[in-house]
This record gives C-alpha cells, structure tokens and sequence, in this order.
C-alpha cells in the first residue's frame, strides 16, 4: 500500500472473546495506529453503542451469545447504524448469516495476519469513504447559479462536501438577481474555492429548500470538475475534485477537512 499522507482517528468495538484470535489481531491493530475497545459479552457491547460512536465493529460470529439481540440494536442504534460491520466466521453456515445480517467484510477462521490486515483496511477505507460523502464542511463562498427555470443569479456556499454543498439563496450580501429554486430542480453551480486557485463547475439537483428569510436550500451533485482559475495554470488542472474538497484548498482560509481513502488511522 502507498505511505499514508494524514491520519484519521478510527474508533473500533471489538466484540470478542478468542483470546488467539486478539492475539494475531493485535499486531495488525499496532501497525494501523488503532486502539480498540474490547469486550467479551453482548452486555457490554450494547452499553457501548448505546454510548459512544464506533467506525467499524468487529463481532465474532459464533462465539457470542444473544448475537442477534445486539444486531438488532445496532440496526435501531442512532449512534452506529451506519458504521461498518465485519464478522468473523467458521464456516459456510456463519457465512450465509452474517450477509443476510448485513455485514460488510468477513474474516474467516483461522486468520492469518494477512487476511485480518487486507479485511481491516477495507473497512477503515470503507467507512473513510463514508466520511467523504457525509460531512459537509462549513464554508462561506459567493458562487453563481444557473438552471432551466432559473435564472443567473448569486448564492452562498455555506457548506460542502464531495457529493454536495449547502446554498442560501437570500441575504443583503448579495447583490445580484436572487435565486428562486424549487426541490427537484436541475441547476448549475459555479464558484472559485478559496487558496486553491482552481475553479468548481458542478451540475446537480436541488434535494430541498426552505422557505425562510435565508432561503436555504440543499444541493446533490450529479458531476463536479475543478478547473485552473487562470488558463496557464498546469498544476490546478490536475487536482481531482474530491481532492479540493478534502485537502488544503477549502481550509487554506477555513478548518480543513483530511479525510482522504490514502489516510491512516488511529484512535
């Protein structure tokens, strides 16, 4: 694997009692910068997720007891229904119930170090990737818009991620047109990310507005490029979108957002 270039901290449940198998898992845990919590009972576990936010959860499949009690609590779980879930099994029988519970990685019995580090950095990297489309990291940026049932007019970025930003569409700081969109709406965005010296072109639709005195609204990208803002520029052109999201450009002037699937992680 590439050398990691940020760190991310990855909270992990380890639900658990094979003492061999924490064993060969420790190394792998040491070598990713992850410091799990351990338990050993369904108890425990469902008093931890009522508690406290995990990344991924790691449940031995065949060794637990009341294992669909604690499942069933995750699905309902506020605070980890969307974390990543990896099982590990025995044998095809574990197998074919731990998919239809919705797991997400397996690791099979007896694991080599190989296979628990292949499957461990799958889940950081999928639940990494999670974080990308889901933040939206705070930001205030004039950008113009433009649409079929729109006119040109002037907006507020005040948040943005890889799959989509926050607008307000009114406010005494703009002074163009104002902007009337409609939830459904296919509209076009345009605006210059701060530090970054590259141009944002996304298209999308409007998943929601609001009806007050900011006149917020959201939108779902469908395509974004990130284009140089001044044509002689090389390096600018060849910055991927995601990467302008996450690294320093957005937070050159605000707090800046590293979630990159090159990452890291740690707890």
């Amino acid at each position: 694997m590439n050398a990691p270039t940020t760190t991310i901290a990855m909270h992990t449940l380890m639900l658990c009692s094979d003492v061999q198998f924490l064993g060969a898992t420790r190394s792998v845990l040491n070598e990713l910068q992850v410091s799990p919590k351990i338990v050993g009972n369904c108890d425990n576990a469902l008093a931890l997720i009522h508690d406290q936010e995990f990344d991924v959860i790691v449940v031995d499949w065949r060794e637990i007891d009341h294992l669909g009690e604690f499942l069933s609590a995750l699905r309902l779980s506020k605070l980890n229904h969307e974390c990543v879930l990896v099982a590990i099994v025995r044998d095809l029988l574990d197998l074919r119930q731990a998919f239809a519970a919705g797991v997400h990685f397996l690791i099979h019995k007896p694991p080599s170090t190989l296979q628990i580090e292949r499957c461990l950095r799958a889940a950081y990297c999928a639940r990494v990737a999670r974080r990308r489309k889901q933040h939206r990291e705070p930001v205030d940026i004039l950008a113009s818009i433009s649409g079929r049932h729109s006119r040109l007019a002037e907006v507020i970025v005040t948040n943005l991620s890889e799959g989509g930003a926050g607008l307000r569409v009114r406010g005494a700081d703009l002074e163009g047109p104002q902007a009337h969109l409609t939830a459904g709406e296919e509209i076009d965005l345009h605006f210059a990310l701060p530090g970054a010296a590259v141009i944002l072109h996304a298209s999308g639709r409007v998943v929601w507005t609001t009806p007050d005195k900011a006149g917020s609204a959201s939108l779902s990208f469908r395509r974004a490029k990130a284009l140089p803002s001044s044509p002689g520029s090389r390096s600018a052109s060849s910055v991927p979108w995601p990467s302008c999201v996450n690294g320093s450009g957005v937070r050159r002037g605000m707090a800046a957002l590293h979630l990159s699937t090159r990452s890291s992680v740690h707890r």
